[in-house]
């Protein structure tokens, strides 16, 4: 039987239930800090791939391979080599197993990903429900997604849950150094990178898969491009995407222009990111700025305006003849001011104060979504400050603004004093391993040292080669 091009999930026929993800095994404590985990990253991994449209009921949750999580020892073992092994069985039905051992180095970044490739070996698969005796199982590169697929979705989903920072993609975008995306497609092991160039790997690869869910209808070409990776001999990975994305068709520069739009797009700054504690003092700064515009003191062209001086219902200006006053003298303009909120007693009695005052309120309205959380009793206590001057409340004022900028700086010489100390431990921590493994050791010599030793000659042989 021939599989699908396209992705068109059914409710499995044997494997029934409500969770596709299931858990087995460890304490009742750990299997539900995992249970939890796991429903949270397949929702986060199915809205991406099944987006909600205004005016269409919510896609069903239909999956079409259980997944079997199965945990093995604790937190406090010492393990070495992989944590994580997944396996697809075969009988008679499709089923993903997943055994993991826990150990005090656990990874949760390395487990994320595998269970990303696991979801999207569904996806694979999904075709061939129908016929799983068709499906190749003997070629083993059919049994994961390509790395930049994996890779780019476990970027997004880290990104989109407020564990990456825009700031990243910016720099990553300003240094230029990016993979184009025949470099993307090509690379087969991701794990025989470099920290640095893995990370240019994940955030290229997470453009791509963002370029990709950006197209009209973007998230089913992409199920219907992860069902085709299933099928015998598909195509070349540029050909496959232009099956199934008709707007990379058109140019043949198409794909890598909405790569690069889609890395742009990224490095802007998200909703959940938070300012640093130097981009929040700047900010402040400039929300606490009052400023009143004040009659020119020049001409365009440089030259200085005279100012003119009353004298007896007289106006007189330098080099020029005097002239009688016609009524009452006018008073001179007043001049330009730059200030900040707490010079209250040099502005306040000007013209569009209040405008002034609500303005500045309004910037720190602002602020306060984006800033540093901890400078959230500093915002509020300006606003507060405000509120009065708004009243034209000034008794004890002043002292009240020195106390909030003692505050302010109490708060910003906190976080730097964090930002030192996380750069040193950073820098300065050693890998350390739990004591288990000592205590393992000390047990077997403890009981090597009770057993009784057999007298034989086999015996006294092996004692000596050891």
């Amino acid at each position: 039987m021939e599989p699908r091009s396209s992705v068109e999930q059914a409710p499995p026929a044997v494997f029934r239930g409500d969770r596709q993800v299931r858990l087995k095994g460890g304490d009742p404590y750990t299997r539900a800090k995992f249970s939890v985990f796991l429903e949270e990253l397949r929702g986060d991994f199915r809205d991406l791939l099944y987006k909600r449209r205004p005016g269409t009921p919510t896609p069903p949750d239909f999956w079409s391979v259980p997944v079997q999580v199965r945990l093995w020892g604790g937190f406090g073992d010492v393990h070495v080599g992989e944590e994580t092994l997944t396996t697809l069985r075969l009988d008679q039905h499709f089923a993903i197993e997943m055994e993991v051992q826990l150990h005090d180095r656990f990874d949760e970044d390395a487990f994320r990903l595998a269970v990303v490739r696991a979801l999207l070996l569904e996806m694979v698969l999904a075709p061939w429900v129908e016929n799983p005796g068709g499906f190749p199982l003997e070629d083993d590169a059919k049994l994961k997604a390509p790395e930049w697929i994996a890779h780019g979705f476990d970027q997004i989903l880290l990104h989109r849950r407020g564990g990456g920072s825009g700031a990243f993609y910016r720099g990553l975008l300003e240094s230029g150094q990016t993979m184009a995306p025949v470099e993307i497609f090509s690379l087969a092991d991701a794990a025989s990178l470099d920290p640095v160039r893995l990370g240019i790997f994940r955030a290229s690869a997470a453009a791509m898969v963002e370029a990709l869910l950006g197209q009209p209808d973007g998230d089913a070409g992409l199920r219907g491009f992860l069902g085709d990776l299933g099928r015998p001999a598909p195509p070349a990975t540029e050909a496959l995407l232009r099956q199934h994305f008709p707007a990379f068709r058109e140019l043949d520069q198409g794909l890598e222009k909405w790569w690069a739009l889609e890395l742009a797009s990224l490095g802007r700054r998200q909703s959940l990111d938070y300012l640093d504690r130097a981009e929040t003092e700047n900010l402040l700064d400039e929300a606490l700025a009052i400023r009143f515009d004040g009659a020119p003191s020049a001409t365009p062209d440089g030259t200085p305006i005279a100012t003119p001086v009353e004298r007896a219902g007289w106006r007189v200006f330098p080099g020029f003849p005097k002239s009688k006053s016609k009524g009452k003298a006018e008073s001179p303009a007043p001049a330009a001011f730059v200030g900040t909120l707490d010079q209250f007693d040099l502005y306040l009695r000007r013209d569009g104060v209040r405008e002034r005052l609500s303005e500045a309120h309004g910037r720190l309205q602002v602020l306060k979504r984006s800033g540093s959380p901890l400078y959230r009793p500093v915002f509020a206590a300006y606003e507060g400050g405000i509120q009065r001057l708004l009243k034209g409340d000034t008794k004890d004022l002043a002292a009240e603004f020195a106390s909030i900028a003692e505050m302010r700086k109490k708060v910003g010489e906190t976080l730097a004093r964090a930002e030192d100390y996380l750069n040193h431990f950073e820098a300065a921590r050693a890998p350390r391993r739990s004591d288990a493994f000592d205590g393992y050791l000390k047990t077997r010599r403890a009981l090597d040292k009770a057993k009784p030793k057999r007298q034989d000659a086999i015996s006294r042989h092996l004692d000596s080669l050891e």
